[in-house]
């Protein structure tokens, strides 16, 4: 029988039952016991896109999606063994539909951008995160998404994370936080495993070298008292540090520079003497003043030429170093749900001082 396929995007021993046959009752497990049998494998978008047949897949599938970075970390969950080769299980040449397997597995893959591929929380809400979501079971004829939507899916509005705890050259673990997904596989009007939480630990093993992150992102400290008044704005407090934050071209003699249809982003906020010290604050804390902006490029997107701006609705801004060189930062949580939208600031800031 065909199959079809949506996309969207710890425990006990998971046993999926033969077909046909009925499951048996699981005898309750004693503490310590082995660990569940599921696979994890990480590898380097790009190189995912070197094979014809990954790629045709790949780009079938996210036709009408932007594709992830090529040095984006492509990480793969299953319950199933998946092949470093073809990491996409059951999927047929023409990469439209899943092979009619003879098992039952679900599968989700995490394409991660360099930015973000660092040690620490990422917010899988971001729209700069692709997920892949499947789920197969023969004896029901078809498979079907975890979730809503069609074909892969940006950012999401779960409260998902995904944790990067450590890496080497061999392979990078993490813990994922994913919830108990609400299957829509349903047989006789019973639902599919309705109990079953994907997330947990997992030790990805990489196929291949591992993609490198990017450096940390750019920004600029100007002191309160050297900052010129912002167009139609308040005059900086001079005993704050004022932080510009993002991908504008951004410069200590402009930095209120007009963002224009660049397609650029900018996250400013103010840190009072008593914030200029490492720890953790709120992006929605009034003191700190944060708020973006940010434009679509130059296209039929952009035609006022005038940047989307507004505060944010959560997250925190965690200041790692601070000094007279500048200030080393990490936002996260940032997301925010826009009638144009979404905007997504979380990553590694180094905002360099202007005397």
């Amino acid at each position: 029988m065909a199959a079809v396929m949506i996309v969207n995007g710890g425990c006990a021993p998971i046993v999926l039952s033969p077909v046909g046959e009925e499951p048996e009752e699981e005898p309750e497990e004693e503490p310590g016991g082995e660990p569940p049998s599921r696979s994890a494998i990480a590898v380097r978008f790009g190189d995912l896109l070197e094979d014809p047949f990954n790629r045709l897949v790949l780009m079938n599938g996210m036709q009408f999606q932007r594709l992830p970075h090529p040095d984006a970390l492509a990480l793969f969950f299953s319950d199933s063994v998946q092949e470093c080769s073809q990491p996409l299980i059951g999927q047929e040449p023409d990469g439209l539909a899943p092979t009619p397997a003879t098992y039952a597995f679900w599968q989700i893959a995490i394409f991660v951008p360099p930015e973000l591929n660092r040690p620490g929380l990422i917010d899988l809400r971001d729209q700069r995160v692709t997920t892949y979501r499947a789920v197969w079971d023969p004896l029901r004829g078809y498979g079907t998404s975890l979730g809503s939507g069609a074909g892969y899916a940006i950012g999401g509005t779960a409260p998902r994370t995904l944790e990067i705890v450590s890496s080497d050259a061999s392979s990078v673990s993490v813990k994922l936080y994913w919830g108990t997904p609400p299957w829509r596989i349903e047989f006789n009007d019973e639902p599919y495993k309705p109990d079953l939480d994907l997330g947990g630990d997992y030790r990805a093993a990489y196929c291949g070298d591992p993609p490198l992150p990017s450096p940390p992102l750019p920004g600029r400290a100007i002191p309160g008292a050297a900052l010129a008044t912002p167009p139609g704005g308040p005059t900086p407090d001079p005993d704050a540090l004022h932080l510009f934050l993002g991908s504008a071209a951004e410069s200590c003699a402009d930095p209120w520079s007009p963002l224009a249809c660049t397609g650029a982003s900018r996250v400013t906020l103010s840190l009072p003497p008593a914030y200029q010290k490492p720890g953790i604050l709120d992006l929605t804390d009034p003191t700190i003043a944060a708020s973006f902006s940010f434009t679509y490029p130059a296209s039929a997107d952009c035609t006022a030429g005038e940047p989307i701006s507004g505060v944010f609705a959560g997250g925190t801004i965690e200041i790692l170093s601070i000094d007279a060189s500048g200030v080393s930062c990490r936002l996260y949580g940032s997301h925010t749900v826009l009638t144009q939208g979404g905007f997504d600031a979380d990553g590694l800031y180094t905002a360099s001082s202007c005397p």
